[in-house]
């Protein structure tokens, strides 16, 4: 996995520093769930760093120290390399498989930004949700129906495409294909993920000893709100393609 990621680093790099629904989008839903300041003094643990986005947030928000972890070196280096550029000193980054992760301490948050979406079996699922006192991450939505498959006609507006390469309708397992669009001219980004159901996703995080786990709602920054209109953000927040999973350490 860490040659794929190396492979499309600079793209995905590109990608979320350009498109706006990164920050109104997840940015935002993540400050919803954990507000400013609500971090002051905790010590995170950012798995699946990508290229430094989500650490960077978490010291926002108030952290005092983070660690990020990724599987890409070319990505850790980018985040690296912001951190020089503006001065970060509360962020240590470390090129790691979070699978095979040692144990780097007690952390009071553990927020795995896209983990989960990598996945490839319920085995390896167990292995990435981390100790922690919270566990906050992304899932594709979880129930099939109206929100799931995506209508790829809406959400290519949001930079994004999902293929899903089995089934018309997706079973615990099953691999999706995420493009990126990387610019307005059409080009893109792929890589392969992996969807679960509500009903697996809260067993594996029971067995991994979760309580509290709950499947939150997306949230749209109200700037952006205002500028684009209703009816651009309505398919990402009655039909989202993504959805947030909190849960607390028993």
């Amino acid at each position: 996995m860490a040659s794929k990621f190396c492979g499309i680093a600079e793209e995905i790099s590109n990608y979320y520093q350009t498109n706006y629904t990164n920050t109104t989008f997840e940015e935002y839903t993540l400050i919803s769930l954990l507000p400013y300041e609500s971090l002051r003094g905790k010590t995170v643990l950012d798995l699946s760093c990508i290229t430094g986005w989500s650490s960077r947030l978490a010291v926002k928000l108030g952290a005092e120290s983070v660690i990020g972890v990724g599987i890409s070196p070319k990505m850790v280096d980018i985040a690296k390399k912001f951190e020089e550029e503006t001065g970060g000193s509360k962020i240590k980054y470390i090129v790691r498989d979070i699978v095979d992760i040692d144990k780097l301490g007690e952390f009071d948050v553990v927020w795995a930004i896209y983990l989960l979406l990598h996945a490839k079996d319920i085995d390896n699922l167990k292995k990435r949700i981390q100790p922690g006192s919270r566990f906050i991450a992304f899932v594709f939505q979880p129930d099939v129906g109206d929100s799931w498959p995506p209508d790829n006609t809406q959400t290519k507006k949001y930079g994004r495409e999902f293929k899903l390469t089995s089934n018309d309708e997706p079973h615990d397992g099953d691999e999706i294909i995420v493009s990126l669009y990387t610019n307005d001219d059409g080009q893109k980004v792929s890589f392969n993920t992996y969807w679960y159901s509500r009903k697996t996703l809260l067993a594996v995080f029971e067995e991994t000893g979760f309580v509290n786990v709950k499947f939150q709602k997306v949230q749209v920054e109200p700037e952006e709100y205002a500028k684009n209109g209703e009816e651009y953000w309505r398919n990402i927040l009655e039909r989202p393609f993504l959805i947030p999973i909190t849960a607390e350490k028993n």
